[in-house]
């Protein structure tokens, strides 16, 4: 549970031993390189590997269209090809890869003209279909010169119709070639010298053009029919020589992650410091792992590494170190932030905590089962993703418990299917069924947020005093955590515990509330004045107690007494510190001797009980009110009232986790409704099992896959919004390591 210790370092290198040096810095993986500005030399060449990094992906990808299809579970679990080290670098030193790409690019642009020829050729075929009856050459048809000839259509019959009637006066001929549907494909003729009039009746005329063809329609639809299946010889001519070179595929992945890695030094270079001959590294480390960077420079004869003093507005990067068990849980806390150096790592502090939470929210055995046996199989082809579901694997382990303690075995399934060997399995692990009587739920949802919130209190006092804060951790966080427990258990245990206990309790809780009040705002140059007022409203607060019969001491004891010296003390000596600090600092006034007078004459007559509590407790609060110092705690004072009548909102965060109740009811909720629907359509005669079968499947794999996700997002929830807001700042960076990335192999 802690943030791994870093420690900086500055690393020069001869510039001749870069290159080799970059390499096994890359294969070590233990530095975490800080950056600077960027050179236009080593960002030229970062460009070259990077350009031909982009051809092997487009390649790859290419060729990847030419393979076999694989389903989507299989594409998602696909594994990664194992190569030896040794292996990796001969290819990339021996395998021709501009042949290759080469000729894939050639093939692939001869494909492409090929296929776009055929969908000319097909579009042009497509326009001249419908004119297939016209038995004229086109050619002869658009260069004639008396006569004006054009080809269109109508959009219907009776638009031909009105047109026809309108150029009936007019020396017009219009021939029907063709009829598809409404559309009538028509010939017009006429003199060109009444071409404008023409044109004034053609509204409807929509005019084609095909004066680019030459020959008769039906002569040209054949020719072109012809070369789209030569194109299409070719195009499987083509498509066979690619498909061949798809047997590059494994030394083209190979050589993606040798360019990948290449590239990945080729970005880093530039933010280096470098002299003419020397290049200088600087980054952090985790500091178990500076033996390995010294053995890596003893492989070069001009690697030094210099360790170097971290500076005061330096932060270092953020490196989690947690035990095998809590290391999934790192997912949660990386998609929140990092912690800062100083902070806890609150990895395994949220892991029960997150399970538990996921686990009620889904509730339901069978579902556990399906989500840890599924996790389990993807674990071994995807260990890309090895955290996460692992993640889910311990939920799902979890979830199979909160789902045999209420019953749920995907839905009611258990009750459905009638065997009595089920049901028998199933009562022996019920605890309770929250369908039948849910509020056993509502109190284990409470009762689990009240648990968490003061696990977020604790832990927040712990790191106080961990990182020596103990102002905030006595102050802040301990009157909270004392105040809140200590109501709790008075208001629900109080008239069971022993009487000689039940005054210390009240007093904790009076303790706790006079805290609050006087040190919300501290003031560091006045924490003693504070101090006093703290005594005064605890010694208010147990003269209020007593009044309503609540007692803070035992008897025989009186508590208004306690209360009353309490109130003394504090007011006898504030009042003595302001007289001496207005003394001090020059500004003592006749006004001041006059009440401080008049205030121990009050005193000595309220001790003898010849004055009123109320005269004392004013004149007392005159004087005090003289002093400036005391002048300033008020708006402190103030901020604590306010912040004590905020302590309701906990009420608030105790409610919201009956989230755990209502998502762990709906999701038991929706599987009955799935098996209710199952078994109505069973009755069905042949088809009702193969119809409940397919409802029973994808109704679980559904209600399995929506609620996957709200208990996962409301566990989030849960810890980011009422968890570490106790005590998690955030905001570090994160510590990422100069290693090795592979996409498609795995190095050996």
């Amino acid at each position: 549970m802690a943030v791994a210790q870093v420690r900086k370092v500055l690393i020069a290198c001869h510039k001749s031993e870069q290159d080799k040096f970059f390499s096994e810095l890359q294969k070590t993986g233990v530095l975490h390189i800080i950056e600077q500005a960027e050179t236009p030399q080593t960002a030229a060449l970062s460009t070259s590997v990077k350009q031909t990094l982009d051809q092997i992906t487009s390649t790859i990808e290419y060729l990847l269209t030419y393979t076999e299809k694989k389903g989507f579970l299989a594409g998602i679990t696909s594994t990664r090809t194992e190569v030896e080290r040794q292996d990796y670098f001969t290819l990339a030193r021996q395998y021709d890869l501009d042949k290759t790409i080469k000729k894939v690019q050639e093939i692939r642009q001869t494909l492409s003209n090929l296929n776009n020829q055929k969908k000319s050729l097909q579009s042009d075929i497509n326009n001249l279909s419908p004119w297939q009856n016209l038995k004229h050459n086109l050619i002869e048809i658009y260069r004639s010169n008396r006569v004006e000839i054009i080809l269109g259509t109508f959009p219907n019959q009776d638009n031909l119709g009105e047109t026809q009637s309108a150029l009936l006066d007019l020396p017009v001929q219009i021939e029907v070639v063709n009829s598809e549907k409404q559309t009538q494909y028509c010939v017009l003729a006429y003199p060109r010298q009444i071409k404008e009039q023409v044109k004034e009746n053609l509204q409807k005329f929509e005019i084609i053009d095909l004066s680019r063809f030459q020959g008769i329609p039906e002569e040209i639809v054949k020719q072109f029919g012809q070369e789209i299946k030569q194109i299409e010889h070719k195009i499987k001519d083509n498509t066979k020589q690619i498909s061949k070179l798809t047997s590059e595929l494994a030394p083209l992945k190979t050589l993606h992650d040798y360019y990948l890695n290449l590239a990945s030094q080729e970005e880093v270079k530039p933010g280096l410091l470098k002299s003419n001959q020397v290049v200088f590294i600087e980054g952090w480390l985790k500091k178990q792992d500076f033996k390995k960077l010294e053995n890596l420079a003893d492989l070069f004869t001009t690697a030094v590494i210099t360790p170097l003093a971290q500076t005061t507005d330096e932060e270092p990067p953020v490196a989690l170190e947690n035990k095998s068990i809590f290391k999934p849980f790192e997912i949660i806390l990386e998609l929140y932030t990092m912690p800062k150096p100083v902070e806890l790592d609150p990895t395994p502090l949220l892991a029960p905590f997150f399970a538990v939470f996921f686990a009620l929210c889904l509730t339901d055995a069978g579902y556990g089962i399906v989500l840890l046996v599924i996790s389990l199989l993807l674990l071994k082809k995807m260990k890309a993703a090895s955290k996460f579901l692992k993640l889910l694997a311990i939920c799902g382990g979890f979830t199979i418990l909160a789902g045999a303690i209420t019953g749920g075995w995907f839905g009611d399934l258990v009750d459905k299917l009638g065997l009595q060997f089920l049901t028998s399995f199933r009562d022996q692990l019920l605890l309770f069924d929250p369908i039948k009587d849910p509020m056993p739920f509502f109190i284990l949802s409470v009762a689990l947020g009240y648990l968490h919130l003061n696990y977020g209190i604790i832990i927040e006092i712990y790191d106080s005093f961990r990182q020596k804060n103990w102002q905030g951790a006595v102050f802040d966080q301990l009157p909270w955590f004392l105040f809140l427990n200590g109501l709790i258990l008075y208001v629900f245990t109080g008239r069971y515990l022993p009487v000689s206990l039940q005054p210390y309790l009240i007093l904790i809780i009076l303790c706790a509330i006079a805290t609050i009040i006087a040190f919300t705002r501290r003031n560091q140059q006045l924490l003693l004045n504070q101090t006093l007022w703290g005594v005064i409203f605890l010694g208010g607060l147990v003269f209020i107690a007593s009044k309503i019969n609540l007692p803070v001491i035992p008897a025989p004891y009186p508590s208004w007494m306690l209360g009353k010296y309490l109130v003394l003390f504090g007011l006898i000596v504030l009042s003595a510190m302001s007289l001496i600090n207005q003394i001090r600092l020059g500004k003592f006034k006749i006004a001041s001797i006059i009440v401080f007078v008049v205030l121990i004459a009050s005193l000595i007559g309220y001790t003898l009980s010849h004055i009123p509590v109320t005269a004392f407790l004013v004149l007392s609060l005159l004087f005090i009110m003289l002093a400036p110092d005391n002048r300033k705690l008020i708006k402190n004072i103030i901020w604590g009232v306010y912040n004590l009548y905020g302590g309701t909102s906990f009420i608030g965060v105790i409610l919201s986790y009956i989230r755990l109740m209502a998502l762990g009811m709906v999701t038991a909720g929706i599987g009955m409704a799935i098996n209710t629907i199952a078994w109505m359509v069973i009755k069905i005669p042949i088809a009702g099992i193969i119809m409940a079968l397919i409802i029973l499947i994808f109704g679980h794999a559904y209600n399995l896959a929506i609620n996957i996700l709200g208990a996962f997002v409301h566990s989030l929830r849960l810890n980011y919004v009422e968890f570490f807001p106790r005590f998690f700042t955030g905001g570090g960076v994160k510590f990422t390591p100069f290693q090795e990335q592979t996409k498609y192999v795995t190095i050996k």
